[in-house]
């Protein structure tokens, strides 16, 4: 096992990278059949499964993020910048267990490519004893496993769960020597947290509430989205104002106000996430190949997933335009 530096990462990546659908593969799959898209899909040999055949397409795409993962954990130096990302895996996949163990379902949205094991984290649900947590992520889930002794209550896990997450990643990318990655999940919470504060809007909910479901600050104060709660969107540009991605921010929202629809913004959000990165992919001997190779596998399943979800339902390909998000490279 050769020990991880950044010159053996950088060219492992490089040669890994040729095996990604760029974004002319990904329009052709969009814009042919559901056989095309299959077909591409097979000759690629996506996934690495020697018996997939069609039916198999959710398989070949957790195949492949489950290879991705184990990818990264070999390769990186930085271990604590890597698994941030990894870990938003673990916090989906927490999500749906604890959420199967309150409803009594035992069908889960289960998704490779975390740190932890299914058996792990089915474990730690069920025991609802989570030590191998990092210190935020247990706190948040002590807290939520105490709301839901009282009340069990679904809809309350993601905001926990999601709090601990974020909480998480910020603390660590305070302790870091990497700009890059202090920006990103600063980014990451200030797009989120605006688009909770417009879902809860569009909802009704009372702004008394709008403070139980926010992530933890980085450059939009909590304070700041609850003082604008019942004013136009447009105040928002003040409550914006601090965050590293103002500028994305404010671009997104008003396509938003254009369309009407806040998935505009969630859009937004993810094309400025990967900018990040993307714009430093070829800076070998540093983190970004390591992170960029990830984040494009991760665009590539989502972006494989929704053409052949579009595809099987008859849906209208314009559905795939609305949603794409930009590829890596």
């Amino acid at each position: 096992m050769p020990q991880p530096s950044y010159a053996y990462a950088c060219a492992r990546i490089s040669a890994l990278e040729k095996s990604l659908f760029g974004k002319d593969a990904v329009r052709r799959m969009a814009e042919g059949s559901l056989d095309d898209a299959l077909r591409m899909l097979s000759d690629a040999k996506y996934g690495d499964l020697p018996d997939a055949t069609g039916e198999d397409t959710e398989r070949m795409i957790e195949s492949v993020r489950k290879q991705t993962a184990q990818t990264i954990i070999e390769l990186s130096p930085n271990p604590a910048l890597t698994d941030l990302f990894l870990l938003q895996t673990d916090a989906h996949n927490l999500k749906v267990l604890i959420k199967s163990r309150l409803l009594g379902t035992a069908d889960i949205a289960w998704l490779e490519g975390g740190l932890f094991t299914r058996e792990q984290l089915s474990a730690m649900v069920s025991g609802m004893k989570y030590d191998l947590l990092p210190e935020e992520m247990q706190e948040a889930m002590r807290r939520l496993e105490a709301k839901l002794k009282i009340a069990p209550e679904p809809q309350l896990v993601s905001v926990y769960v999601d709090y601990g997450y974020h909480a998480y990643c910020l603390n660590t990318a305070r302790t870091m020597k990497e700009p890059f990655i202090g920006q990103y999940f600063a980014a990451l919470c200030d797009f989120n947290n605006v688009i909770t504060f417009l879902r809860m809007r569009a909802m009704g909910a009372q702004k008394e509430d709008l403070k139980e479901v926010l992530l933890p600050s980085a450059g939009v104060q909590t304070e700041a989205l609850i003082n604008a709660y019942e004013l136009s969107a447009e105040t928002l540009t003040k409550a914006i104002s601090g965050s590293v991605a103002k500028s994305a921010l404010q671009d997104g929202l008003n396509q938003m106000l254009v369309s009407g629809n806040i998935s505009m913004l969630e859009k937004t959000r993810d094309d400025y996430l990967l900018s990040l990165v993307n714009s430093h992919r070829h800076e070998s001997m540093t983190i970004f190949p390591i992170v960029g190779y990830y984040l494009a596998r991760d665009r590539e399943a989502k972006a494989v997933r929704l053409i052949l979800t579009v595809k099987r339902n008859g849906l209208d390909d314009t559905v795939i335009a609305e949603r794409l998000r930009e590829l890596y490279g």
